[in-house]
Order: C-alpha cells, then sequence, then structure tokens
C-alpha cells in the first residue's frame, strides 16, 4: 500500500500549495540560493505558478508533481525536475521539499522514487542528477535510500544564505533503478 502519490498541479491545487508555502516558509527558504519575492506567498501567484509549471511542462523545460498523501488527499511536498537536456543528454536534475511536519517518516523517500520512475518511463530520461548541501544529511539520506549514488563535490558551488557553499553531486541512471 502506498502512503503517497504524485501527480501534477491543477489549479484546484492553489490554496492548498499556498498553505504548504506559508507554513514552510523559513524551512524551505533556508535551502534556496534565491529567495522568493513576498507577494509569492498569495492566492493569485500561486495560480500564476501552477499555470507556469503547466507550459514548463508542455514545453518540456521542467516538470513538478506535487506529493499527496492517498488517506487524505492533502499536499505535503513536490518532488521537481529542471534543468531539463534532451539529446544527447536526456538529463534533469531534481529537487524536493516536504513539509516539515513529514520530515523523517520516509515519504521523501518514497516520492522521489516515484518521481524517478516517472521520469525515467514517462517522460523518458536517461539520468537523474541532485546537489545537497553536506549539511543536509536527511536530504543525503533521501537520495540513497531513493538508490543514488554519490558522484562527488562541487565546491564552493551556489552562493546560499551568504556564502559560498559546496554541494555534494548524486545521480541514478534509469538502468539502476529497481
Amino acid at each position: 500500500m502506498n502512503s503517497i502519490y504524485l501527480r501534477v498541479y491543477t489549479k484546484e491545487d492553489a490554496q492548498a500549495l499556498l498553505d504548504l508555502s506559508v507554513r514552510n516558509q523559513g524551512h524551505f527558504e533556508y535551502w534556496m540560493p534565491v529567495k522568493p519575492p513576498k507577494d509569492t506567498y498569495t492566492l493569485p501567484k500561486q495560480l500564476e505558478r501552477i499555470q507556469q509549471l503547466e507550459e514548463n511542462q508542455k514545453a518540456d523545460r521542467s516538470y513538478a508533481f506535487g506529493i499527496f498523501l492517498t488517506e487524505t488527499n492533502q499536499l505535503v511536498g513536490e518532488v521537481s525536475a529542471a534543468f531539463v537536456e534532451r539529446f544527447p543528454a536526456e538529463t534533469c536534475m531534481i529537487g524536493y521539499q516536504l513539509d516539515q511536519q513529514y520530515n523523517g517518516q520516509g515519504i521523501m523517500s518514497i516520492a522521489v522514487r516515484q518521481a524517478a520512475r516517472l521520469l525515467f518511463d514517462e517522460y523518458q530520461f536517461h539520468r537523474l542528477r541532485a546537489e545537497v548541501m553536506p549539511e543536509n544529511i536527511g536530504s543525503i539520506r533521501v537520495l540513497e535510500k531513493a538508490g543514488f549514488r554519490q558522484e562527488g563535490i562541487a565546491k564552493k558551488s551556489l552562493f546560499i544564505n551568504g556564502a559560498w557553499e559546496d554541494f555534494v553531486l548524486f545521480a541514478l541512471l534509469k538502468e539502476e533503478l529497481d
């Protein structure tokens, strides 16, 4: 039995997306190199975001999937795929965020595996990559449990929260997903 499922957003998800974002604003923004403008936290901006996500998916630029609890259909997080590169690479970078109250329950590892299967099977990617700050042990565990392997360290890769930060590089190939 799956405790969660993934799906693309619809405009009916705007309020739930806003609630999730507001409730976790500090938690989510801590890990972001570019902080969103304050008007991001409004219903009209969430509706705009959903429309932009739909356009990006149709154009094969990026993908975003809401993570919903199976039992209640509550939105608890997101897995996204950005930096899409098609032939000859067929790769993208995944990112994810989870409502802080659900951390440590294994939800994100399940969601990342589901997203990987979807990205490989439905969207025909060959390789997924992810980057995580070394201090983010929970996120590293998510990737390891989902089957990703560490490939190296990108030294002082992004400027986040006033400092150049290192990132641990991870990848998963289609044939490695069991």
